[in-house]
């Protein structure tokens, strides 16, 4: 089948500037590739990158772009114009996959680019109606379905759930046994901004300094507002918070393999989010499992796909007024209980082999082709 994956105006693919949806479409691209379908993936274009090319099977069709900014109404304005003067372009197709607010809408005027399918890994805003001509709608999680089937009835019998995958090839763990470090490295890998908590692992951090002395806090992301960082004014609020305890500030790493190497040099892995409908799955704790490293995530829905507490990593309240206190305690049980973390991590690479590019691209292909199906009825 002819295989159109749109990922709309803001990233490049390949991600050279990070972005974990870029990312996994790129692999999930290559893997249909892979069983011999015609794939396409028409992004934005990029200095550096050319308007056509073809990697690893998959033809790259460039044009148009914007930057995204931290005013939602205005990017919503810079999607639309996108969306106007992509979808007359749009090349034929069996099954178009998009990542994009306004092209579905579109696209579902243009019947030769294909059945619409809707990547949806960002929580529903009033907009879902939008989409009545929508053919399928790929939920990144079980919470996504459920906020969608609520906002939209329509849907559920268009919708199923396709897990968001990592690169297991790449995300694995070490090759070698690990011995117990001396100092435990505790890993946040993410936006650094004030919705995914960084500040309240600083406070956390802090505590738990207190109790074992031979920790460390690496913190690894983007600042920059149009990365989705929280700014240069945050970044200055958590380097005041970190003042006198073992934190590092560290660049994002955009290289996977780079990024892999810096899961792998670490211990244990926090995602704190308090970002209760922004975090639609969470791909950096899964990749962080796949590595070796156990996940103390906050207690939102979306964890629990591939969390399960006391087995794969912990959760922890992150709505309880004394949220630090219990987060530092949940850190502390995960350093201090290393037999227990240890068998935790062999339980984490296990659970996250079913996330690999080559599961989910199948999960998707079984569905495109009970699309294509319907086509022919």
């Amino acid at each position: 089948m002819i295989i159109n994956i749109a990922t709309g105006p803001w990233l490049p693919v390949p991600a050279v500037q990070g972005g974990a949806i870029p990312r996994l479409w790129q692999g999930l691209a290559e893997e249909f590739a892979a069983r011999g379908h015609e794939v396409r993936i028409l992004c934005r274009s990029y200095p550096g990158q050319p308007q056509t090319e073809v990697i690893n099977g998959v033809q790259y069709i460039r044009r148009g772009g914007l930057p995204q900014s931290t005013n939602i109404i205005l990017d919503l304005l810079k999607d639309l114009f996108y969306g106007l003067l992509t979808f007359p372009t749009l090349p034929p197709a069996d099954i178009l996959v998009i990542n994009d607010f306004w092209l579905p809408i579109f696209a579902a005027l243009r019947p030769k680019a294909g059945k619409v399918v809707i990547n949806a890994n960002r929580f529903p805003k009033g907009q879902y109606w939008l989409y009545a001509r929508t053919t399928f709608f790929a939920a990144a999680s079980r919470a996504i379905q459920e906020a969608i089937a609520k906002e939209y009835p329509a849907a559920i019998h268009r919708m199923g759930i396709i897990p968001n995958p990592i690169d297991t090839r790449i995300f694995s763990p070490n090759t070698q046994p690990k011995l117990e470090p001396k100092e435990k490295v505790i890993l946040y890998v993410g936006r650094i901004h004030p919705e995914k908590g960084v500040h309240l692992l600083l406070d956390a951090f802090s505590i738990l300094s207190q109790q074992i002395y031979t920790v460390k806090l690496r913190i690894v992301g983007p600042v920059k507002e149009n990365q989705g960082g929280g700014g240069e004014a945050y970044l200055r609020t958590l380097r005041s918070q970190a003042e006198g305890l073992n934190v590092e500030f560290i660049e994002p790493i955009f290289d996977v393999y780079k990024l892999a190497q810096a899961y792998r040099e670490a211990d244990v892995f926090c995602y704190p989010s308090l970002a209760e409908k922004g975090e639609s799955f969470g791909v950096a704790p899964l990749e962080a499992m796949a590595s070796g490293l156990i996940p103390v995530v906050s207690d939102l829905a979306c964890f629990r796909d591939f969390v399960e507490d006391g087995q794969t990593g912990y959760f922890f309240d992150h709505r309880n007024h004394n949220a630090a206190e219990i987060l530092a305690k949940t850190l502390q049980s995960a350093i201090v209980n290393w037999q227990k973390t240890t068998q935790m991590s062999s339980n984490a690479i296990q659970k996250s082999i079913a996330y690999s590019y080559k599961n989910i691209a199948k999960d998707y292909l079984y569905n495109f082709d009970k699309l294509i199906d319907l086509k022919h009825d």
